[in-house]
């Protein structure tokens, strides 16, 4: 079939058609000027003229629904307040929609405005924004920005982050910032080792976030002032840069929904901030969410910070979402004249449900209907809809129109379909692929997937029958999200009728005998919805709506906050690191969760369980936001009392289970139970898509989220933003116990963090080689000494973790060896547990064969408290080493031998005819002889007639002294 046959020969979609503005696209270079100019776009380019003339002390607060063009409206509001006067004109006279009198008016305002000085800054997401300090910077910065890229001189005083620059050059301060940055909290918290690493990081243009959060945690932990920025001094510093610079300033910061969700509990500093309106130049344009979605309406501080803006929502109405459709079209200049005949004979295919959808949309010039071909009206009403049902913009009318992969979407209709077509219009059916996809695909909102979801029960229909279908559930479900307030919408005969108007394969009459086949098929059902009309719907659900709200009342009522951390396995949302399982996850790998109802009683049983080496933590989570600020009184109290000292609680409450995500869970699991038994794929896929918004959503909800960690060093809590920076103060908390541990030493393998082969482990430090699961972790732990012979006296390397624990060993060892000429395995092992974290496993098992290396041979030996004894090996030295670490074995001992003691036993052995490898200790010689002078079966006064008298009287001696040993 030839080019011309298809719609792509007539017209293409505008290039610059960006269907989502966010930071990348406008980096990409996304176009304002195609920002179509409807109502809701007037009305708030009115309330920011309102604004910047002093009209009203509030800033503008933009907010709507996922897929409104929200964040075009919004770039394109910063551009006009930006550019110079001629493109703002250029673009007011592109539209008639602002060439009236009221908007011509409204444009000399604005330019007004302009002339007497505006700088903008402008912000995207928020996601990051942990702490107000952090807020308070990147007001700053942006406006800093702002500055320099308009070129004003006047750049105000130092923001924060220069201030931290200048405190570090000055006089003494880079000394005292290096002796902090080697303490074990900061030295895991920042990735700079110096002062000077840190102010090379700041002066260069790049994302400081992370290393701003640690220096205002260093500077307030540590009492460095000069460090610290609050809310009274930003203003000031905005108040400085306004009235020098003469000019408003504009900050308009989208994507700002998770600022409220992570900082819900700093609302005052926020606005005291956004005050700055009623008393300076300065106005602060958030970008939103619906508002009833960010923070509960009963919050009095979010009630307070409702007082300083004037709310202008972005909507999107059907005659809106038709122009914008529209608006995305681009006719090719070579076949404009032949697309508008085409165009023509389509639209004039279509006049009964034209008329229809005309009426519904409010849309009074059909033009309208004739610029969205070779889009159906009644697919047009329904794709803003069907839209507006996913939970983010992953799939919104915009992204249908301009997605480029195989999957059907618009751009694959008009590549492969065109006019002359059996199916030349896009119709409703069509929009099955690209918004419900495969079965489990995520993001549709549940009360549409439901009724989606039972198609998949049919899977050989016939292709017309395929269509009618599909299009029947699409209505069905799209009618039940709008709760029934739109006719045009409900799958009638005559809706259905007008859905396949102008489809020229015949299904345009054959649709409603289709429909019929359906219902007596059993597939479908009528409904009565009043003035003798029916509506279908899908079968499996009819009738049986009253068990499934049964179920769900049930489900809902029964389901605990356990119940929830259990299907989605939140014991593991920290993604711990190897290292941090070692010393905080139980056997599983998980970190110990806790609930509301089970907290005291798991804090008690943590509290009394011995657990060497670990530290005790559990990680607290909250099934909504009642549960979760109970719970943080419950943990703030609990934390009061020394009991629980040594125990941290990672507080996830700031991120409960949202309401719709709960609905969505009992939604899902109660399809589950009403699907048991009767289709079982069908109640296995439920249950799945029930764990999965736990396991995905909620989860991925957590783990970017704000955390508090209450422990010892801060029983008040301190907040962390994301799971990331919440195992960053977890290796902090191991390094202020153990400052010298290996667990974080780079290069560590996750093999040599397991305990799986401690004897060899043992081995390989002994003997100075590496294989196995310690294979080249000598060059992560112990490289620096690996080959020095008394390291930890050399100049060079004494003061190593390793030198240092190897000092504090040895003194242990000799002033055993003082005492008792021996010392117990155990002992070693303890000590090295308790000061210096050592636990059973690879590395450690590695390090402590090294330690002890000098000890694996002559003159030292083995004996255990069962009396076993022979001489030291480095196996031997090794099973002890393991046994000890595993704790597998009784005590046993190293043993050491003199000088006179070695003469001693050669003598003894040569003399007696004693195995010289018995010969351990003194109590054992003895023994060993008195054995082989009982052998002689004579009394020792035999003697004295065959010995010369000074020879007898030294075996009388020995004899003596040998039979009081014995007796004790």
């Amino acid at each position: 079939m030839s080019e011309t046959n298809k719609y792509r020969y007539y017209f293409d979609i505008d290039e610059n058609y960006f269907p989502c503005i966010d930071d990348t696209a406008i980096d990409d270079g996304a176009p304002w000027k195609n920002t179509y100019p409807h109502e809701d776009f007037i009305e708030l380019l009115k309330s920011v003229e309102r604004m910047l003339g002093g009209t009203t002390k509030r800033s503008v607060w933009i907010h709507g629904a996922y897929g409104t063009g929200k964040s075009q409206c919004a770039y394109a509001l910063r551009k006009l307040l930006e550019e110079p006067e001629d493109v703002v004109k250029a673009y007011w006279n592109s539209y008639p929609e602002l060439n009236t009198s009221e908007g011509k008016d409204l444009l000399a305002k604005l330019l007004g405005h302009k002339d007497r000085g505006i700088l903008v800054a402008n912000r995207y997401a928020s996601g990051d924004i942990n702490t107000m300090r952090e807020f308070f910077r990147c007001v700053q910065d942006s406006i800093k920005q702002s500055l320099e890229r308009s070129n004003y001189e006047y750049k105000g005083l130092e923001t924060l982050k220069e201030a931290v620059i200048k405190w570090i050059d000055e006089e003494g301060h880079e000394e005292i910032l290096n002796i902090l940055l080697k303490k074990p909290e900061w030295k895991s918290s920042f990735s700079q080792s110096s002062a000077a690493e840190i102010r090379d990081k700041l002066k260069k243009n790049e994302k400081v976030t992370e290393l701003m959060n640690n220096i205002s945690r260093l500077a307030s932990k540590e009492g460095l002032t000069g460090m610290t920025f609050d809310s009274d001094q930003l203003k000031a510093w905005i108040k400085d840069v306004a009235e020098k610079n003469k000019v408003k300033i504009v900050f308009i910061w989208d994507e700002f929904s998770d600022f409220f969700k992570i900082n819900k509990n700093s609302l005052g500093e926020f606005q005291k901030v956004i005050s700055l309106c009623e008393e300076s130049s300065f106005f602060f344009i958030p970008v939103t969410h619906q508002t009833d979605s960010i923070i509960s309406s009963d919050d009095k501080s979010w009630s307070v910070v409702r007082q300083r803006f004037n709310f202008c929502e972005i909507k999107l109405p059907d005659n809106i979402a038709f122009k914008l459709i529209a608006h995305a079209f681009n006719p090719k200049p070579a076949a404009i004249d032949a697309w508008n005949i085409l165009s023509d004979d389509l639209n004039s295919s279509l006049h009964t449900s034209r008329q229809a959808v005309m009426k519904e949309a409010k849309i009074t010039d059909e033009n309208v209907i004739k610029n969205i071909m070779p889009i159906h009206p009644m697919a047009a009403m329904i794709l803003k809809h069907i839209a507006s049902a996913f939970q983010s913009n992953q799939r919104s009318m915009f992204d249908f129109i301009k997605y480029t992969s195989d999957v059907k979407a618009f751009q694959w209709f008009i590549e492969n379909t065109g006019p002359e077509d059996d199916y030349p219009l896009l119709t409703i059916d069509m929009l099955w692929d690209f918004f419900y996809g495969k079965p489990g695909q995520s993001g549709l909102s549940y009360d549409i997937r439901s009724v989606l979801d039972t198609y998949q029960q049919y899977p050989n229909l016939r292709d017309d029958f395929q269509r009618v279908l599909k299009t029947i559930l699409i209505m069905q479900a799209i009618d039940k999200r709008l709760g029934g307030v739109v006719p045009l919408l409900k799958p009638t005969e005559k809706n259905i009728s007008y859905a396949f108007e102008g489809i020229s394969s015949g299904l345009d009459v054959s649709c409603k005998n289709i429909a019929k086949s359906l219902k007596e098929k059993g597939i479908l059902v009528l409904n009565p919805i009043g003035n003798n009309e029916y509506a279908y719907g899908a079968a499996v659900l009819a009738g049986d709506q009253a068990k499934i709200e049964e179920y769900k009342k049930s489900i809902a009522s029964k389901c605990t906050t356990s119940t929830l951390i259990d299907d989605g396995n939140l014991g593991s949302v920290l993604n711990l690191t190897p290292a941090l399982k070692l010393r905080f996850a139980d056997n599983n790998g998980n970190l110990i969760t806790v609930t509301y109802s089970d907290f005291t009683r798991k804090m008690n049983e943590l509290k009394n369980t011995p657990l060497p080496y670990k530290f005790k933590s559990v990680i607290a989570f909250a099934k909504d936001e009642e549960e979760a600020n109970s719970f943080t009184d419950l943990i703030k109290e609990t934390m009061k009392n020394d009991d629980y000292s040594e125990i941290t609680v990672i507080s996830a409450l700031l991120s409960p289970l949202s309401e719709d995500l709960f609905k969505q869970y009992v939604e899902y699991e109660a399809m589950s139970k009403y699907y048991m038994g009767n289709n079982n794929t069908s109640a296995t896929e439920n249950h799945n898509r029930a764990k999965m918004i736990i396991q995905q959503n909620w989860r991925n909800v957590i783990y970017q989220g704000t955390f508090v960690i209450y422990s010892k060093l801060c029983k008040e809590g301190e907040r962390y933003s994301g799971a990331t920076s919440v195992c960053q103060a977890l290796q902090t908390i191991v390094r202020n116990k153990y400052p010298h541990c290996f667990d974080f030493n780079r290069g560590v393998s996750e093999n040599a963090l397991k305990p799986s082969q401690p004897k060899a482990s043992a081995k390989c430090g002994i003997i100075r080689t590496t294989s196995g699961a310690v294979v080249n972790q000598e060059r992560a732990v112990l490289n620096e000494v690996w080959n020095i012979d008394q390291y930890w006296i050399n100049e060079s390397t004494k003061n190593l973790s390793v030198s240092i624990i190897k000092k504090d060993l040895e003194n242990l060892i000799q002033n055993s060896f003082s005492q008792e000429g021996q010392i117990s395995m155990s002992r070693i092992v303890n000590h090295l547990e308790n000061n210096y974290g050592f636990v059973c496993s690879n590395i450690y098992s590695f390090i402590l064969g090294f330690l002890l290396k000098d000890y694996s041979d002559n003159p030292y030996r083995f004996a255990d408290s069962e009396g076993s004894h022979e001489n030291m090996t480095a196996d031997k030295l090794a099973e002890m080493i393991a046994n000890e670490l595993q704790r597998k074995a009784n005590d046993t001992y190293i043993v050491r031998m003199t000088q006179e003691e070695k003469a001693f036993y050669e003598l003894t052995s040569k003399a007696w005819s004693i195995d010289i490898e018995h010969c351990v200790s003194v109590k054992q010689t003895m023994l060993d002889v008195q054995m082989k002078m009982r052998e002689f079966g004579l009394p020792v006064w035999c003697l004295e007639d065959v010995c010369d008298s000074s020879t007898y009287d030294i075996i009388k001696k020995i004899h003596w002294h040998f039979t009081v040993f014995c007796r004790g």
